[in-house]
């Protein structure tokens, strides 16, 4: 029964994080639960201790992504002046989180092995 714990340890320290870093403590939880339900999804299911380090780096990489990616979505032509900025900044922070082994992680190191054999060649 220590697993339920564990989740909740973790966001009360992404959350100091967040404030200690200048990272939106938001979007760090919301990285992370994208991970976690990414991480429903994976077979066989991880350790427990893979679950939270793969949600703890996802959190990361959702908070520094979610910014821009935020500043472009609503600075374009298309995105409705009504509609507050604040708005889509969470479910950005997710799908970030929820994507970031899956599609991120990998799309990276195809550029960097590209970026290598450029400079190989």
């Amino acid at each position: 029964m220590a697993e339920p714990i564990a989740p909740t340890l973790t966001s009360t320290g992404l959350i100091v994080l967040g404030v200690a870093t200048g990272l939106d403590p938001m979007q760090l939880l919301a990285g992370f639960i994208g991970c976690w339900w990414y991480n429903t999804y994976v077979t066989p299911p991880l350790p427990i201790v893979q679950r939270l380090t793969s949600g703890i780096l996802a959190a990361l990489v959702a908070a520094w992504v979610t910014p821009p990616v935020l500043a472009w979505v609503t600075g374009s032509a298309w995105w409705p002046a009504h509609v507050p900025r604040g708005t889509v900044g969470l479910p950005l922070a997710l799908a970030a989180g929820f994507l970031t082994h899956r599609v991120l992680g990998p799309a990276l190191l195809r550029l960097a092995q590209k970026k290598v054999e450029d400079i190989a060649s």
